[in-house]
């Protein structure tokens, strides 16, 4: 699987100036890592103020209804989960207008997925989740000591056809073994893809490949309550928890 490595403006004009080459490319699959697409020390400063909310406040969860608040999460191979997962998640909704700085930090990746779907750039946006699809940023925290993400495929839909992750960690200074790793295919060789990554940098890939992220740091103790291990930004736009016929989950793979 190819890793294409580029610049900001170099992948925007691929975005808007080669829309169906691009996605081509994607689903080939190819992977893109794009380098300082944001600021690292401004990403490494929304992943301080995010981990401080959560030391603060009691972790919960909330389905995805109208009266759904921002939260954080401790998963924690929670059986029923669509995929199992170790990681402190953090999720921030953009109907609520007190995250209207957040929302707007990250508008350019809202923008380019709306833009490939052939939405207007700012569709889904405020949605409430009684209109169906909404937006969210997630951060999403793997601890060092058995952080990790089972091995999954995600819904392909006209509003993800990409999946974007922005990088919040360095690898060998946050971790140094596990972390996020593709496949062409299910049962092909991984390729780990942290080590082409700084912070900062956006990370695109095809959702319906397969994906996770390796146990991270097993050899150390497992702590939710330490600002290290692997540490990924998903602004996406998801189907909420109302009954659609569109409304479709994430697949894990494996065992």
């Amino acid at each position: 699987m190819k890793v294409n490595s580029l610049g900001k403006a170099e992948f925007l004009r691929l975005v808007y100036e080669s829309k169906a080459a691009l996605l081509e490319r994607i689903h080939a699959p190819e992977v893109f890592v794009i380098h300082e697409f944001y600021d690292p020390q401004e990403i490494l400063s929304l992943r301080r103020t995010v981990f401080d909310s959560g030391q603060l406040s009691d972790p919960s969860w909330h389905p995805l209804y109208n009266d759904c608040p921002d939260y954080h999460r401790l998963h924690d191979n929670y059986p029923n989960a669509y995929v199992k997962a170790k990681m402190h998640a953090f999720y921030f909704h953009g109907w609520r207008q007190e995250n209207a700085y957040l929302f707007e930090y990250f508008r350019e990746i809202f923008h380019m997925k709306n833009f490939l779907a052939g939405r207007e750039k700012d569709a889904f946006v405020a949605n409430v989740p009684s209109d169906g699809p909404v937006a969210r940023v997630n951060f999403q925290n793997y601890p060092t000591g058995g952080g990790y993400l089972a091995e999954h495929v995600d819904p392909v839909s006209n509003f993800a056809l990409i999946q974007t992750l922005v990088q919040a960690s360095e690898w060998g200074a946050d971790f140094t073994s596990g972390g996020l790793y593709a496949r062409q295919e299910e049962g092909g060789d991984k390729l780990y893809l942290d080590q082409f990554t700084f912070p900062g940098d956006l990370i695109v890939l095809s959702p319906g490949i397969p994906h996770g992220v390796e146990t991270v740091d097993p050899q150390d103790d497992y702590q939710w309550q330490v600002n290290r291990g692997k540490w990924t930004v998903l602004p996406i736009i998801v189907n909420s928890d109302y009954p659609s016929s569109g409304n479709i989950k994430p697949q894990q793979l494996g065992d």
